[in-house]
């Protein structure tokens, strides 16, 4: 059975004041009837009590549901330790929930990951000449985006103390970070941040993304994969927005990359 707070105000005002309804004829009161027995009254308002009860838990604390979603995986922590890692729903910007996203919660770290879309590129073969060219440029296909729109990224960021991603650089004949037989890093790919700024294999340790496994530096004929990641208490530079290629461009080299959630704290 639905209610109405209008007809639910009537209801329990009725026998309480003397001289007529002054909801008598309102919209709502047709809900009813006019033959409701005492105790379907009662049924009526303990349901409706406890609607309102279960809303205002929600509002209080949100449990991470698409019609309840908390404001970060932090705070869903906070109110329900018991929860478990996996898909919740988040609303940083705290406004309408029609615009809240679906993010993955890791919940004794506490971060709140927001997924790329899609997780990978499709193969890609470029011949070309130029020393450099960002993953964008070869084709718009290749740009890299979320499962988030700008504005909630945003306030996740102002909302956090750090953030990090990885990323993994699947290749054929193709450097991604260490060049083993010229002994160098300049061919290594670079990260473009959220900022703008870019992030490279060397240089400013604030602007240094860090290896966790390279096997693309011998520069085989068969596929390798070489994955780096970044961390930053400068949550604003993630996720990363682009990837400048500094070693592609013959027929025998080709690549694909695959992008992790990039996580808030």
């Amino acid at each position: 059975m639905g209610y109405d707070a209008a007809a639910l105000a009537a209801l329990l005002n009725q026998g309480q004041s003397k001289g007529p309804d002054p909801l008598s004829g309102d919209e709502p009161m047709r809900l009813f009837g006019s033959d409701l027995s005492e105790e379907e009254r009662k049924a009526l308002v303990l349901k409706a009590y406890e609607h309102l009860k279960t809303s205002f838990e929600r509002f209080k604390r949100p449990d991470g549901t698409k019609n309840a979603p908390a404001k970060t995986c932090r705070d869903l922590a906070v109110a329900y330790p018991e929860l478990p890692d996996g898909e919740y729903w988040m609303d940083p910007n705290e406004g309408d929930i029609r615009d809240a996203i679906l993010v993955q919660c890791k919940m004794e770290t506490r971060e709140t990951c927001v997924m790329p879309n899609p997780d990978r590129t499709a193969e890609i073969t470029h011949i070309g000449n130029e020393p450099e060219i960002w993953l964008g440029d070869i084709n718009e296909a290749h740009k890299i985006t979320y499962k988030a729109d700008s504005n909630q990224i945003g306030f996740l960021q102002l909302l956090s103390v750090s953030a990090t991603q990885n990323i993994t650089y699947h290749c054929k004949n193709s450097v991604a970070y260490f060049d083993l037989i010229h002994k160098s890093y300049r061919k290594g790919i670079k990260l473009l941040g959220w900022n703008d700024a870019e992030i490279t294999p060397r240089g400013n340790s604030k602007f240094r993304y860090n290896v966790l496994e390279d096997e693309c530096r011998a520069k085989r004929l068969e596929w390798a994969h070489t994955t780096v990641t970044y961390t930053t208490d400068r949550a604003l530079r993630l996720p990363i927005t682009d990837i400048g290629l500094r070693d592609i461009g013959k027929p025998d080299q080709s690549f694909w990359i695959q992008f992790s959630p990039v996580c808030f704290t």
